[in-house]
């Protein structure tokens, strides 16, 4: 499988999928970026993706989960699909008791890169699914993996640079 995000020229994720978008909710960007999927298997059953930020590790002591979804269609995503997605998507890293976010659509939905730092590296992944995951709405990273083991014909990764100035 292929992956392509919209990026700048310079090679960062645009704007408006991240730390400078113009629609927020809770202070957080919510307006998902599209990703075009190609190369899928025939026999592909649906799509799982994830976004984590492992760069986060330095500053938070752990990868920040932006992202999860299942039981996508296959067929590329379009942007601000986290939001007309009626299928299960993830708890992502907002809903740690070490963060004062409490906004459950912020905490199960995408939640765009918000650098206060230094520019960081997203891990975008996309699973071709065997089978669909028996898998509930707001379900953990963990349960994620598990959906995963023996259920996935192919996957992609792609590495997507955010910057934390303009």
């Amino acid at each position: 499988m292929q992956l392509t995000v919209p990026t700048s020229k310079d090679g960062f994720l645009l704007d408006k999928y991240s730390k400078y978008a113009q629609v927020k909710r809770a202070g957080q960007p919510v307006i998902s970026f599209p990703v075009k999927v190609t190369e899928i298997p025939q026999a592909a059953a649906g799509l799982a993706l994830s976004l984590i930020d492992y760069d986060a590790v330095p500053r938070t002591g752990f990868p920040f989960i932006h992202w999860l979804a299942a039981n996508l269609p296959t067929e590329s995503i379009a942007e601000d699909f986290s939001s007309t997605f009626k299928g299960p998507q993830g708890i992502n890293s907002w809903s740690s008791r070490f963060y004062d976010q409490d906004d459950q659509y912020v905490i199960s939905h995408y939640a765009g890169p918000m650098l206060p730092d230094k520019p960081h590296r997203y891990t975008l992944t996309v699973y071709a699914l065997r089978r669909p995951m028996n898998i509930a709405n707001r379900f953990f990273y963990n349960d994620f993996r598990d959906e995963l083991v023996d259920n996935v014909l192919a996957k992609a990764s792609l590495v997507i640079k955010a910057r934390a100035f303009k």
